[in-house]
């Protein structure tokens, strides 16, 4: 088996259109759109370019000590429902990836036989075919940005070095964009200047949103997505547009990009 530091060692090669796929990930990870909508739209582009079958992005809630899907390709919803209230519980592999914070395979921390004779394979990875996987953690100091989990089905081969040393070349790209949205994000937050009680009660009594449109507009201020918003609420991802629709409509705003100046300006005159 080889290790993780031998695997940073591997050279890299790129043909043409890998170098195009390549340079198309990095303009997404520079693009001026929400953690959320970066995640989605980095999903499948960044399977393809890895080979791979199936993609995850997850964001670690400390507030609930658990992780959340935020972004996927090619998994099922009912997959996703099932890692987030229960496998995630049981996953014997992540604890042992996020220590290492560099890409790492499955295979370099589990063994074949502890794999497959585990819950969490059987019941879960095995149920979509998966069985190789590697993980990609961003980090900002000890805080948990996100991460990329990356499989690829039982019938193929696991990543191999080639693979790695490409991880390698995004990891310091995507851990820099996650950082500089999180950033962005917490700005917009801070210039409401309210907390989140505070701001749910100006929003569903000055303002007259429902309960639920002010459940969406708090989420689309902390930059989430639209899918995001429908997993979180457990509603349907034309349910969080019309709910959005109708809460910019009161609130008077053309877009969740003039949301927080709106609803300061709003909170200023209040």
């Amino acid at each position: 088996m080889e290790t993780p530091e031998k695997l940073k060692e591997a050279p890299m090669y790129l043909n043409t259109q890998q170098s195009k796929m390549l340079a198309d990930l990095c303009a997404v990870m520079a693009s001026d759109v929400s953690k959320g909508q970066l995640l989605q739209t980095l999903a499948q582009p960044l399977a393809q370019f890895m080979q791979a079958d199936h993609l995850v992005s997850r964001q670690w809630q400390a507030s609930t000590n658990r992780y959340v899907i935020s972004a996927s390709y090619n998994v099922k919803h009912s997959r996703i429902r099932a890692y987030e209230d229960h496998f995630q519980f049981c996953d014997p592999i992540t604890p042992r990836m996020r220590a290492m914070r560099t890409p790492a395979r499955v295979s370099d921390v589990c063994s074949e036989q502890e794999l497959e004779g585990s819950e969490f394979y059987n019941d879960h990875l095995r149920q979509d075919g998966i069985h190789w996987g590697v993980n990609l953690y961003a980090y900002r100091g000890d805080a948990s940005l996100g991460d990329l989990v990356i499989y690829r089905a039982k019938g193929r081969e696991d990543f191999s070095r080639q693979d790695m040393a490409y991880l390698n070349i995004i990891a310091p790209v995507f851990t820099a964009a996650l950082s500089r949205l999180e950033t962005e994000e917490s700005t917009k937050t801070a210039k409401v200047g309210h907390d989140e009680v505070e701001l749910r009660r100006f929003l569903t009594g000055r303002c007259q949103l429902s309960q639920r449109e002010a459940d969406v507009v708090l989420l689309c201020l902390n930059g989430c997505s639209d899918k995001y918003i429908a997993r979180q609420l457990n509603i349907g991802f034309t349910t969080v547009r019309y709910h959005l629709g109708h809460a910019f409509e009161k609130l008077g705003v053309q877009g969740r990009n003039k949301l927080p100046a709106h609803i300061g300006q709003l909170l200023h005159q209040a």
